[in-house]
């Protein structure tokens, strides 16, 4: 489990219209216990597309990548990797920062998704959620079939402290929009009977998914991509969406407004997988993009609030005390 750096963000939240509540990053100096309040959600973010999501009872992690640090560690000599590459997780970050987990939703199979995800799973006995390429990616790191749960879209399954659609999904606009014929051999499936230490080449996509958790009267969007499918995202009601947000979203025409539009305009927008793959010093156009995607979801839905996540810093978002009405966002907005 992730041991939270001090860090205070309160801001008043609309839950209906007439109540309020707070939402703050938490100042805790140690790891959340198992008894924490009823309804409160911490989100801790891993870099890159990854999450930790608790209730203070079921650690859910989303593309956990915490090897994407490592590239950035001015001790550490980094060959330029290749499609033939050997890569192997970085098991001194993730041991730093994980200890314990329950279930691991990978949204597809590239390296800053599904890398670390078989080292966790044996590491912390978590099960494992995903496409087949996920499944035997992990297969390969001898993840055991009782710890895989392979899905394929459309599923929508009850855990006992959680429940989980999940919502089929596309890839990001890669390479101005040829990402199915760029030749780089990054889509298609992973086959069965890899073994570890695997290559790049072998961390395909395996298809794309998305994903609803509804944990602790919450419910989160979740998204590993810049892209969406509209009509599946279409009705969902969320209070929170991990929106995938650097500037590859800006190949899909109204990005941000037909997702928040479709969403129901929910109460809280978290920008994902924009933290230029870890660079402590990201480049000037990636500050830039990641400011003009606050700006549109301003323009798009003025009663949402944007919170920009930094590395392992838990967000704790209190309890729900109202439910959305279908058709109407009573409970998706903030008071600015």
């Amino acid at each position: 489990m992730i041991r939270p750096i001090a860090l205070a963000l309160a801001f008043a939240l609309l839950l209906c219209p007439c109540e309020r509540a707070n939402a703050q990053q938490d100042t805790s100096a140690a790891p959340m216990k198992r008894t924490r309040t009823t309804g409160d959600l911490r989100l801790t973010y891993l870099g890159n597309a990854g999450w930790e999501i608790t209730d203070g009872v079921t650690i859910v992690l989303v593309d956990p990548f915490l090897s994407q640090f490592a590239r950035w560690d001015p001790n550490q000599q980094h060959a330029e990797r290749t499609p033939n590459s050997l890569i192997e997780p970085d098991t001194a970050l993730i041991n730093r920062h994980i200890s314990r987990a329950d279930y691991i939703l990978i949204t597809h199979g590239h390296t800053d998704h599904a890398l670390d995800a078989g080292y966790i799973s044996n590491r912390t006995g978590a099960t494992i959620i995903g496409h087949e390429t996920a499944a035997n990616l992990a297969r390969a790191y001898e993840v055991p079939e009782a710890k895989l749960i392979t899905v394929i879209g459309g599923e929508d399954y009850e855990f006992g402290s959680f429940s989980l659609k999940v919502i089929p999904n596309i890839h990001s606009a890669l390479d101005q929009k040829h990402y199915y014929n760029n030749g780089r051999g990054i889509t298609g499936n992973a086959p069965r009977g890899l073994r570890a230490p695997l290559h790049v080449s072998d961390f395909v996509e395996g298809g794309n998914i998305a994903y609803l958790l509804r944990m602790a009267g919450h419910e989160v969007v979740i998204m590993g991509s810049m892209n969406y499918i509209e009509r599946e995202m279409t009705g969902l009601r969320p209070d929170i969406a991990l929106v995938g947000a650097n500037d590859q979203r800006r190949e899909i025409y109204d990005f941000t407004g037909r997702l928040l539009r479709a969403l129901g305009q929910p109460a809280i927008v978290i920008p994902t997988h924009a933290d230029s793959y870890g660079n402590p010093n990201p480049l000037p156009a990636a500050v830039a993009s990641n400011a003009r995607f606050v700006a549109e979801v301003a323009a798009a839905s003025p009663r949402s609030r944007v919170i920009r996540p930094e590395w392992f810093k838990p967000i704790v978002i209190p309890a729900r005390t109202c439910r959305p009405t279908p058709g109407a966002p009573g409970c998706a907005g903030l008071r600015r």
